[in-house]
């Protein structure tokens, strides 16, 4: 698998991921919803570095 691939592998999968934990948002209180957008963005952060730097390296 090619680092394009991985890279679209990786984009993927996380985005379900995402969509999957916001989906979830409804079966918790109102309070926690906090905890988790905050995760979700320092999750999205670093994906989105990892996926800086390899961009990057393949030039």
């Amino acid at each position: 698998m090619g680092g394009d691939e991985q890279a679209q592998a990786l984009a993927e999968q996380t985005l379900r991921a995402t969509r999957e934990r916001l989906d979830g948002l409804d079966s918790l209180p109102t309070h926690e919803h906090v905890a988790v957008f905050d995760t979700l963005q320092q999750e999205l952060s670093g994906v989105l570095g990892a996926l800086g730097q390899g961009s990057q390296s393949g030039r």
